[in-house]
């Protein structure tokens, strides 16, 4: 377990340069040697030579880094399970508006042609193929870990479609095609479906949820997990 930090004990950032840290120890040193400093600085140039001995050596910083990284990882995911028991943890949305499935994400299964014209079916009813049934919508989100460990929710956007409320489903503004719909007689709409991602999710791991919307049947929505450093 690491008791203290090397870079707090130099005061230098964790991204500091190899230059930054030679610098930052020549003065620490210069300040708290025994020869300067007395006897009461001789357990803190310790402190000071042993983290400049790691800090300085580029294995060595790596296996630390690391350590730290971990080390941090599990503190934070025991505090937010003993607020998770204690009912204190409330997640928070991963972005502040809806992920569209159609304009926002890069992996969507089935297509976005199939399923824009699947929606567009739905609400005209048109061409509708006999026994259609559900279809799996799968989408990929990916966290971090720290938004893994600290779980979330998701924000989903699913557009589908409504009747035009300028013209009617006419498609017309008296003898002129309908602006607001560009004369198709209907105008997308978003439907949110807000999934919650449970603290310490792991990778790979499927959420599901049926999808209820203006011109949306026969869906049913899957997200995949993913977790990326």
């Amino acid at each position: 377990m690491v008791k203290k930090d090397c870079y707090i004990v130099l005061g230098v950032s964790r991204s500091e340069s190899p230059a930054g840290i030679h610098e930052a120890f020549r003065k620490l040193a210069k300040k708290y040697h025994p020869d300067f400093g007395g006897s009461e600085a001789t357990e803190k140039f310790r402190e000071i030579a042993q983290a400049y001995e790691v800090l300085s050596n580029p294995a060595q910083r790596r296996t630390y880094d690391q350590t730290l990284r971990r080390e941090e990882g599990f503190s934070q995911a025991e505090r937010l399970e003993h607020e998770r028991r204690e009912g204190r943890y409330r997640p928070e949305p991963l972005v502040p508006q809806p992920m569209s499935v159609l304009h926002d994400f890069q992996t969507i299964r089935p297509s976005f042609d199939e399923l824009f014209g699947r929606i567009l079916r739905n609400f005209t009813g048109l061409e509708v193929p006999k026994g259609e049934r559900i279809e799996d919508l799968n989408i990929e989100v990916i966290l971090s870990p720290l938004e893994a460990a600290r779980g979330a929710v998701a924000p989903i956007g699913i557009s589908g479609f409504q009747r035009c409320f300028l013209c009617h489903g006419s498609g017309r503004d008296w003898l002129f095609p309908c602006l607001e719909c560009g004369g198709r007689g209907m105008i997308e709409q978003e439907t949110t479906v807000s999934l919650y991602i449970p603290p310490m999710v792991r990778d790979r791991t499927i959420i599901e949820a049926p999808i209820q919307g203006p011109g949306i049947h026969n869906l049913f929505l899957r997200l995949h997990i993913r977790i990326c450093s």
